[in-house]
This record gives C-alpha cells, sequence and structure tokens, in this order.
C-alpha cells in the first residue's frame, strides 16, 4: 500500500535487468575536502611517510574488492578494479607527487587532489565513454588516497533490505553494497556503460541510471519498485502496481526453473527448421558456464582484453596459447574469433586524440595500418585452428578494397607457415561483420570472397541511425526495430543466402527475445548472444513454426515506424508467450516497453 502517498512514476535508462520491490534508502556518500596549506621543514617528511602509507593503504582496500571481484564476478567487472590498481601504481603519478611536495612543501591530500585534477579535466570532456569512466574512477582513487591521508573511513553499508537511491555510485560502492541485502540501484547519473552499471548486471542487482531527479523525489523509507528493464522507478506505488510487479516476479521464479530442462535439446522449430544458437564471450573462465546454457559455439569471441591486459599487443606465442586453449576446451564446438577491434569504445593510449573514435581509426583500419601486428594475430589463429573448429572474422569492413586487402594478407600468412612446415585448417571459414551501412549495400560484391556473414547490430544501428546510444540526450533514438535497420538486415541475409552464404548475428539484438521470432522468419542461420539468454530464445524458436515465423517477419517489415514494429511483437509475445513475456519484460534483453 502506499498510504495515501501520490504515486510518482520515474523514467531512466535501464541499466541492469530485474524487479526489485521494497523500501528506498537515500545514499549521500560523504565527499573528502582539502584545504591548502605550507609545511614546516619538520612537517615535510612525516608528510611523505604519510603520502607512502594512505596510497598502500588505498592498494589494500582496492586489491580486496577486486579479489571479490575475481571470485564472485566476471572478468570484465574484475578488470574495473584492475585499472584503478594500476592507477595506484603508477610511477609517473608518484613521481610528480613526490616531486611537487618536496618542491612546494604543501599538504599531500591538496597536492593529490590537485594533481588528480589535471587528468580529470583533460579526460572530462572526452566524447568517448570509456574515458569518461576513466574520470569516475579517478574521483573514486583520488578520494580513497584523500581519506587515508585524512584518516576517515568510509560507510558503505547499509542495514536491511533496500533500493538504494544515489546521485551516483562508484564501482566500489556497488560492490561493498551488495554484500548486505540491496535490493536494487536507482541514480540521477550513469549510463547503461558505466562500470557501476557493469557491475550491477555481473552481480545481478537491478537498476536503473539517469533518473536525474531521483534523489530529490524520494526519501528514505518510501516504498519503491524498480524495474531494470524498462528504466522505472515507482514511488509510493498503487496497490494495482504492487500487485502486478509481485505476479511478474512469481511468474519469473517459475520461468527460470523450467528452462533448465532446455539446456541439451536442439534449437528446432515443430516443422524441423534447424539453427545455431551461440554465445558471446571474452575471457576462458566464461566458456564452463556458456556450455551449462546450451551454447553450441562461440558466434563471437573478443580479443581485445589480451591487448587491455598487458597494456600492448600480446605476442604471436601468447595469442597462440590462448586461441589454442579454446579451441581445446569447446572441441567439437566451433568458436568464432573476432580480430583486434581496438578504438572506438576500446582505448588504444598510443592512439591520436580523435573527437570521436566510433567513426575513427579502428577495427581493420587499424589493423592494417599495423600489419606486422596483424600477421601476428594471424598467424596465432591459424597455428591455433589445427582441430579445425576455427573460424575467424573481420570487425569493420566498410568497403571491397579493405577485404581484399586483408585476404591478400591472410593468403600471404597462410604461405608462410606451409614453408614453415606448420599445420593449420586449410578450409577455415572466413567471414566479415556486417556493422557499416556501406558494407550493407555492397554485400552481394563482399559474399563472394567470404564464407558467412555475421551481423553486428551494435554499431549497424549507432551509424545507420546516427546515434550515440550512450548519450542519454537521444537514447531514444536508438532503434533496434526502425523499419531501415529491418531493412538492412533482412538485406544482408537475402544477399548472404544467394551467395551460399550463412548468416549470423552478434549484436545485442540476437538475444533480445522480442526480436528472435522476427530473426528467424528473416531466415538468420545463427543468433550469437549473452549466454544467459540462450533458453529463452530456444524455447521461443521451439515453440513456433517456421511458417509462422516468417509471417510475422512479413509483417513487421511492412510496418512503417519502430512504435509500430514494437507493438506488434509485444502484442504477438503477450498472447503467444504469457510467462516467457512476463519475464523478458523485466530480464536484462529487449527494449523498453510500449508506452
Amino acid at each position: 500500500m502506499n498510504n495515501g502517498k501520490q504515486e510518482i512514476i520515474l523514467k531512466g535508462l535501464p541499466s541492469s535487468g530485474g524487479i526489485a520491490i521494497g523500501t528506498a534508502y537515500l545514499y549521500h556518500r560523504e565527499e573528502v575536502y582539502v584545504t591548502e596549506r605550507i609545511l614546516t621543514d619538520e612537517e615535510l617528511e612525516a608528510e611523505l611517510v604519510l603520502l607512502d602509507e594512505a596510497i598502500e593503504r588505498s592498494r589494500h582496500e582496492v586489491q580486496k574488492i577486486a579479489n571479490f571481484a575475481h571470485e564472485k564476478l566476471n572478468e570484465e567487472a574484475a578488470q574495473i578494479f584492475e585499472s584503478q590498481l594500476l592507477m595506484l601504481d603508477d610511477v609517473e603519478m608518484r613521481k610528480a607527487l613526490d616531486m611537487r611536495l618536496r618542491r612546494e612543501k604543501k599538504n599531500a591530500d591538496f597536492l593529490v587532489y590537485d594533481e588528480l585534477q589535471k587528468y580529470k579535466e583533460l579526460l572530462g570532456g572526452a566524447s568517448d565513454e570509456l574515458l569518461r569512466e576513466r574520470v569516475v574512477d579517478l574521483d573514486e582513487i583520488g578520494q580513497r588516497i584523500m581519506r587515508n591521508l585524512q584518516k576517515k573511513r568510509l560507510h558503505s553499508t547499509v542495514e536491511g533490505e533496500h533500493v538504494i537511491i544515489a546521485s551516483q555510485l562508484t564501482p566500489s560502492d556497488t560492490i561493498l553494497f551488495s554484500k548486505n541485502d540491496v535490493l536494487g540501484y536507482a541514480t540521477d547519473l550513469g549510463g547503461i556503460t558505466s562500470h557501476a552499471a557493469i557491475l550491477s548486471r555481473s552481480l545481478k542487482i537491478p537498476a536503473v541510471t539517469a533518473l536525474h531527479t531521483v534523489t530529490a523525489v524520494v526519501q528514505t523509507g518510501d516504498e519503491v519498485i524498480l524495474d531494470g528493464q524498462r528504466g522505472l522507478l515507482i514511488v509510493n506505488p498503487t496497490q494495482d502496481h504492487r500487485e502486478e510487479y509481485e505476479l511478474k516476479l512469481r511468474r519469473i521464479a517459475n520461468f527460470e526453473a523450467e528452462l533448465k530442462g532446455l539446456v541439451d535439446l536442439p534449437c528446432e522449430t515443430p516443422d524441423n527448421h534447424k539453427v545455431e544458437l551461440s554465445a558471446n564471450a571474452e575471457f576462458i573462465n566464461e566458456l564452463e558456464y556458456v556450455v551449462t546454457q546450451g551454447s553450441k559455439g562461440i558466434g563471437l569471441y573478443r580479443t581485445e582484453h589480451l591487448y587491455i591486459e598487458k597494456g600492448d599487443f600480446p605476442s604471436e606465442q601468447e595469442q597462440y596459447v590462448e586461441y589454442s586453449e579454446i579451441a581445446h576446451m569447446l572441441y567439437p564446438q566451433q568458436v568464432i574469433f573476432r580480430t583486434f577491434d581496438i578504438g572506438g569504445d576500446k582505448l588504444l593510449d598510443t592512439a591520436v586524440p580523435e573527437s570521436n573514435p566510433f567513426l575513427g581509426w579502428r577495427g581493420i583500419r587499424m589493423m592494417l595500418d599495423k600489419p606486422e601486428i596483424f600477421r601476428q594475430q594471424l598467424r596465432a589463429l591459424l597455428r591455433a585452428s589445427t582441430m579445425k573448429n576455427i573460424k575467424i572474422m573481420f570487425p569493420m569492413i566498410s568497403g571491397l578494397t579493405e577485404l581484399l586487402e586483408v585476404l591478400e594478407l591472410l593468403n600471404d600468412v597462410k604461405e608462410e607457415l606451409r614453408g614453415e612446415g606448420m599445420a593449420f585448417d586449410e578450409s577455415m571459414e572466413i567471414g566479415l561483420m556486417i556493422e557499416v551501412p556501406s558494407a550493407v549495400f555492397i554485400a552481394d560484391e563482399l559474399a563472394k570472397h567470404v564464407q558467412f556473414f555475421s551481423i553486428g547490430t551494435n554499431d549497424l544501428v549507432q551509424y545507420l541511425m546516427a546515434v550515440d546510444r550512450n548519450n542519454e540526450l537521444i537514447a531514444d533514438l536508438y532503434q533496434e526495430f526502425h523499419p531501415a535497420v529491418l531493412r538492412a538486415i533482412k538485406h544482408t541475409i537475402d544477399t548472404g543466402h544467394a551467395n551460399g552464404l550463412w548468416v549470423g548475428m552478434c549484436g545485442e539484438m540476437a538475444g533480445n527475445p522480442l526480436a528472435t521470432l522476427l530473426l528467424l522468419g528473416m531466415g538468420l542461420d545463427e543468433y550469437s548472444m549473452v549466454p544467459s539468454v540462450i533458453p529463452e530464445v530456444k524455447t521461443i524458436i521451439r515453440s513456433t513454426p517456421f511458417t509462422e515465423a516468417k509471417a510475422v517477419a512479413d509483417e513487421a517489415l511492412s510496418l512503417s515506424n519502430s512504435f509500430d514494429v514494437r507493438s506488434f511483437l509485444y502484442t504477438y509475445m503477450r498472447d503467444h508467450f504469457p510467462e516467457l513475456y512476463a519475464s523478458w519484460m523485466t530480464g536484462e534483453n529487449g527494449e523498453n516497453d510500449v508506452e
């Protein structure tokens, strides 16, 4: 009951799926403030020791959180704290602080604040989301060191089960609150790719970000419903709303129990049309979970983490060891390795600053400019292919000239290996990602030179719609069900089939249950997605005749706007898969509800 209080519904960005019903806890993070003062000669040496101790204590604190992330979460989550440890170990920053302390004789906490402020100002105006997240990391590191210099303690605990309401959560806040009975997170600021959002998804804690006014509207003790899929926070919900969401929670629990029985069943429609369900992965320790969810292989293995972890491009042998281990772990299932896609949203520290990295030096463009590095990766992949379950695909291909240049380099590497007596899979399939609009329009030319296409919807939608999906001002214009997007996908599939290619999809749309029948009816051969969604997608496919899926696709393709397409698909899901629909409405995937 809302005890007579007015119900308020706030709309933000859906950052981590799930439902939370409970009371709010308004969290105000205690900021550390500094004042500038001049030290005496006697105080200087003591201040240097104090700085060493504060940095070491800060490192110990972050290491404990990193250990927890490594043990309980995935590598993407753990990497956030590994990056913070690298900042604390930064020799140049440490030298700068020591030099300034001795030269200026000012208090250490002020110098830490001043030094990090320079980095924050440099990165704060960046258009790249990853760079902006580094500002958050820098701020958290600075606050931690200053807090330890002032010998203060941070309290990120709360008694009882609550939905945490905050202006913004740091990565550490997100982890530390999770050790209590936190139900969900709702913040004024942040986006779907923020570190706090990534951690929330890893922790399976519902979260809504970019609510703007939530800390002004909500008070501690208010009853709230947080809908992490639709991006809603309902404050003082009516009895009807509460009962509606309690029913959804019961349906989700029942449905998740039923999904466990699908793992070993084939992905085949009732009228015997088969498709492949694969998983997207980035780290070796994800593979065991991938198999348990019923995946038939890896449709996208991202190789960029090898660069990110090392801070430089790995050697051929380092790559060969990892690629071989993955191929052996998955045999006889296939694994498709995407060659390095660095740049854009994957930071390359040595890159020339770019005003728009997503339209700049990234993917295959960078690799063609660094042929020796590219050759090392191709050699490693070919050498690891002796079990004949490896495929290679190239990202960001925008034209035939690029593709032919890549294939010429690949053939040179093959000849080189033959000359050295190195074994590799001579019949290995080669493919490319269709994620640049120009590739859609020349797909018939590209298809003559490869064995498969994999549609990367994340970038394809972004480029077709001219929308940065991480920009909350225009996030609603990122529409994967826009008719232009659907027609581009259909054209790519038809063109691939006409040239004897199989066509897959490895973007987020592949794991969106709302899109499953639409893509099936378009003729998609392979879906590659977040592993946790595979049972849901398999349920839809195994329950629907291919002939019916084609009718669904034909109807959706005849509609003239994204709203009508979504409305049609929502209605179909509600009528044919009521339990799945209820679960999907609160999961990590899919678009927001029709409003």
